[in-house]
């Protein structure tokens, strides 16, 4: 390996684990702080049946927002082996290197750009105004 692809492994593994942080920060936020706390004292309050149902709904959507952290957390974990096999930042279609940028807004992208777009195809772009 050279000195590049050592720099580039090193800024990877940091990113990774910046981005992973960051993730598992935002869930317990979501769980702990606003859903724990702030729901169990509206539950204290008498409420008539619109206002649990808003309450519910509140709920569901923070667990929801809680399952979509869940599954970047597992996206996350999956990039950590492919950063520990040497695979990770490789588009799994071409085999180049993915774009640092593009790894920034999406760590756990599994392949470039163009691949992504590809994959995508022109059927998925087809909005109907």
């Amino acid at each position: 390996m050279t000195q590049a692809d050592d720099t580039r492994q090193a800024e990877l593994q940091a990113l990774l684990l910046g981005e992973k942080r960051r993730l598992w920060d935002e869930l317990r936020v979501e769980l702990f702080d606003n859903l724990g706390v702030d729901l169990h004292k509206q539950y204290d309050i008498p409420q008539d049946i619109g206002d649990r149902g808003i309450l519910d709904l509140l709920e569901d959507t923070g667990l929801a927002v809680a399952d979509i952290r869940r599954e970047q957390l597992t996206q996350m974990d999956g990039a950590q082996v492919k950063l520990e096999n040497g695979s990770y930042g490789i588009c799994e279609d071409c085999g180049k290197e993915i774009d640092g940028a593009r790894l920034q807004v999406a760590p756990y992208a599994p392949c470039c750009v163009v691949c992504q777009q590809r994959r995508e195809g022109p059927e998925k772009l087809n909005l109907q105004y």
